[in-house]
């Protein structure tokens, strides 16, 4: 029998989480988005389309981690809410090898920022003293917040 700890582990060490834990592939931006489920769960939409089955003359999708069946939406599993954080997290890894290929255009100023630590609050800034709030009277006319008088 397949146990829980198996669905998140494969021979090699623990998936990454942009891993579909069904097929063991790693999400990616066309045929295998990762689609999140009613549940919350996610899985590639390879995998859903496989799960996609109908019973009581509606197509469902049972969860293969918790079992709650999500309604197939009338477009189809493309319509299913894609699991934003895992799309952008494949996203940004697709796009990096080309941003580690561009030269850093503000390197020196990061080398400079790294030079001296902030250590203390820039002179200027919250040195003056802050009006204190006038709050009504009892025998004042209530607008002693927008006018000021007590």
């Amino acid at each position: 029998s397949l146990q829980p700890e198996a669905l998140f582990q494969v021979s090699d060490g623990p998936l990454s989480p942009i891993d579909c834990i069904i097929c063991y592939s790693s999400y990616n931006l066309s045929s295998r988005l990762p689609r999140r489920l009613y549940c919350g769960h996610t899985f590639c939409q390879a995998c859903i389309k496989r799960l996609d089955a109908i019973a009581n003359e509606q197509r469902w999708i049972p969860c293969p981690q918790c079992r709650q069946s999500t309604p197939t939406p009338r477009g189809g599993v493309t319509m299913l809410d894609l699991d934003l954080a895992v799309f952008l997290a494949v996203k940004s890894e697709k796009e990096q090898p080309r941003a580690a290929g561009r030269p850093e255009a503000d390197s020196a100023f990061k080398a400079s920022s790294k030079e001296k630590p902030v250590t203390q609050q820039p002179l200027g800034l919250c040195q003056e003293t802050v009006p204190q709030p006038q709050f009504p009277r009892s025998s004042c006319c209530g607008r002693c917040l927008c006018c000021g008088t007590p």
